[in-house]
């Protein structure tokens, strides 16, 4: 698997399907959701608003780059209107398909994951799943996500074949965040799939070029993105 000090978003859709995804190098603070900081202003040559997001499995369509909305999932079908989320150890994912008719970013924590945030956003997007391209960004590895039983329970009660996903050792499980995100993007249709734990290997928490709230309560946070070219 690739693992470089700079992530790049290496998906295979149309040229005009854009997207990106920050490091370290880019500081954002996790409350900013209406003010966008000049750096991202230069990438996309637009300015946007991010969503609040709430751990949950609430998905919005949008149509313009100023908007208030509070959720997890966040997709258009409108060119030049970015969708992103922000992490610091929790999976970002970004969607588009092969023809390039829609962008979505998604924030997948456990909470959201287990709650069904994937499949909703799926759902609410009304494409054809065989044709979806998933890339799944840096998020924190197995070996250092330390959980207890309730977030086992979770995923147990609703989709318990994620259960392989989990090592209990000295009374608590190690829980594979981006094993599940990727697991549940299959089950849900989507074959095809780039990044972390697929074409690249990246852990928020143990690379230092990225941010981790687990390990230090930064409060910093990486941001990824798409757009649809125009």
């Amino acid at each position: 698997m690739m693992k470089k000090s700079k992530i790049e978003v290496d998906w295979t859709v149309p040229d005009f399907v854009k997207a990106f995804q920050s490091d370290a190098s880019l500081k954002f603070l996790n409350n900013f959701v209406d003010e966008q900081p000049k750096d991202l202003f230069g990438i996309t040559n637009r300015k946007f608003s991010l969503v609040n997001q709430i751990h949950s499995n609430k998905v919005i369509q949008i149509y313009k780059n100023d908007h208030h909305f509070t959720c997890d999932g966040v997709f258009t079908y409108e060119p030049n209107v970015i969708v992103a989320v922000k992490t610091a150890d929790c999976i970002p994912v970004l969607l588009s398909n092969k023809q390039g008719s829609f962008v979505a970013a998604i924030h997948c924590g456990w909470r959201g994951l287990s709650a069904g945030i994937i499949h909703e956003t799926l759902k609410k997007i009304k494409t054809n799943s065989d044709d979806v391209i998933a890339w799944i960004g840096p998020g924190i590895s197995q070996q250092y996500f330390e959980t207890d039983r309730d977030v086992f329970d979770f995923f147990n009660k609703k989709y318990n074949f994620l259960t392989k996903h989990f090592i209990y050792k000295n009374n608590k499980f190690y829980t594979d965040l981006v094993g599940i995100t990727a697991s549940l993007l299959k089950y849900h249709g989507v074959q095809k799939i780039f990044g972390n734990s697929i074409s690249q290997n990246y852990c928020t928490f143990s690379d230092g070029f990225l941010f981790s709230h687990r390990q230090n309560k930064t409060p910093f946070r990486l941001i990824s993105m798409a757009w649809i070219n125009a």
